[in-house]
């Protein structure tokens, strides 16, 4: 069975409920297709802190980030809402190379 998290930015959340994700997630579409033949289970759903955060030292951050590292999740699934003009947000660029140094595979878009 894979593990696997899935982030998505705290400013989308104002307009998304995160169906669209489970929904690709159920079905095993788009970046989900990879478990076609697989059980799959969510340890976390998790956002970012927001465009200002400073992970390294935000304390509820890496209380956040820590925990989800300690449920040792195969992948992390990064939303298509952390992506704006071709390009992923920063903040989450650097959530992404800390949990790939925790040997957490990074895959980038849900549905």
């Amino acid at each position: 069975m894979k593990r696997i998290a899935i982030l998505s930015c705290l400013e989308a959340t104002a307009v998304c409920s995160g169906a669209a994700c489970f929904k690709a997630l159920n079905s095993r579409m788009a970046s989900f297709e990879r478990y076609r033949d697989e059980a799959v289970e969510v340890v976390a759903f998790w956002h970012c802190n927001g465009c200002q955060c400073d992970y390294q030292k935000d304390a509820a951050f890496l209380e956040k980030i820590e925990a989800v590292v300690a449920l040792k999740p195969h992948a992390v699934h990064i939303g298509k809402c952390t992506v704006t003009n071709g390009q992923r947000c920063s903040v989450i660029t650097d959530i992404a190379s800390y949990l790939e140094v925790h040997d957490i595979q990074i895959i980038q878009g849900t549905h």
